[in-house]
Parts: structure tokens; C-alpha cells; sequence
């Protein structure tokens, strides 16, 4: 006996959605249709929620624009984030998160200025510089805490950015700090 009706119902990437049951007629063609979800729709699906936009510490914005490409200014973690080095006062997992909520930092300073998320096409870079140790040499793995939040977004490849991972070493200071370029739908 063959199934009347055949469920539809799976995530084929970031952004896009197909869902529903369609009748199963020898007459009647399966038509999908796809649901376009919007960037913010999607982070609110993945439970993940900005900060308020941190205030600038001097004469800058928090993001600026030309034409359809974006630009964050630099950023760091949550004030309540541990300071120090990673590789001494920092393990590579806080480091991780601290670049994280960078992200989440860089993402909230484009919304402030963009009015919102929605219109990024994909992410074309970052450039992090991950306070650490001589001896840690992880600082890619580091900044992946950023780059996977914009992969969980965006998908892959909109969210895989060109990037660069540099090492500072300023005892004391913030693990982190990183910015991001994005493209804008035209």
C-alpha cells in the first residue's frame, strides 16, 4: 500500500528551509517550495542573542560602510570575560569563547549601524589578534570561536570568511580582539 501523503521537512543550509507534507497523486507533481530565512530569524532559532552594541573607548564608530561592503571596528570580548593571555591565565576553550563573543560583539555593532543583520550576504573576512603566550601556537583554533558562530549563521560558504589569526602578547589585556568586513545585498 503505497503512503498518501509524504512528509517534507529538512534544513538544506543556512538561509533556507523546506517544510510540509505533499498528497502523493500519480496526477499531481511534488512541488517544493523553499522559505527564505532571514539572518536574524535564524539566530533567534539558534538561541543566539546580541549584546547591546559596546560604546566606542575613542574617536571611531562601530562600523562604517561604502557601497555594499561593511566594515566592524575592532572588537573584544564581554566586559565579564576573563583578561590575560592565552596559554597562561586563559586555556584554549575560554579563548574560543572570548572570540565568540567578539563576534557577537562585531555582529552587534553592524546591526546598530545597519538597522539590522538581515541584508549581509556573506562574510568576506576577519582579522583577529589573539593575546597569547610565545610558546601557544593555537591561535587559529582560537579564533575559530569566531568564524564557527558565523559558519553556524551564515553556512558555508557565506559564512566562511578569509581570515588571519595573529599573536600579540599584552599581559593583562583582553584574550582577543578582531574585526569583520561583510558584503551587503545590493
Amino acid at each position: 500500500m503505497a503512503v498518501p501523503y509524504i512528509p517534507l521537512s529538512w534544513h538544506s543550509g543556512p538561509g533556507f528551509a523546506e517544510t510540509g507534507w505533499v498528497k502523493r497523486d500519480k496526477t499531481v507533481p511534488i512541488i517544493v517550495m523553499l522559505i527564505d530565512m532571514k539572518v536574524e530569524e535564524r539566530m533567534k532559532e539558534l538561541g543566539i542573542e546580541l549584546p547591546e552594541a559596546p560604546g566606542p573607548k575613542g574617536n571611531y564608530i562601530g562600523a562604517k560602510w561604502a557601497g555594499n561592503i561593511a566594515f566592524s571596528c575592532g572588537q573584544g570580548p564581554f566586559e565579564t570575560t576573563k583578561r590575560g593571555v592565552v596559554g597562561a591565565d586563559l586555556t584554549l576553550e575560554e579563548g574560543y569563547q572570548a572570540a565568540r563573543e567578539t563576534a557577537l560583539n562585531c555582529l552587534a555593532q553592524l546591526k546598530k549601524h545597519l538597522g539590522t543583520l538581515n541584508g549581509i550576504k556573506q562574510v568576506l573576512q576577519v582579522v583577529g589578534f589573539i593575546n597569547s603566550t610565545h610558546e601557544f601556537m593555537d591561535q587559529p583554533a582560537v579564533l575559530n570561536g569566531f568564524t564557527d558562530l558565523l559558519i553556524e549563521i551564515w553556512g558555508d560558504p557565506e559564512g566562511k570568511p578569509a581570515r588571519a589569526a595573529l599573536p600579540v602578547y599584552k599581559p593583562g589585556w583582553i584574550p582577543i580582539e578582531a574585526w569583520m568586513v561583510v558584503e551587503l545585498e545590493e
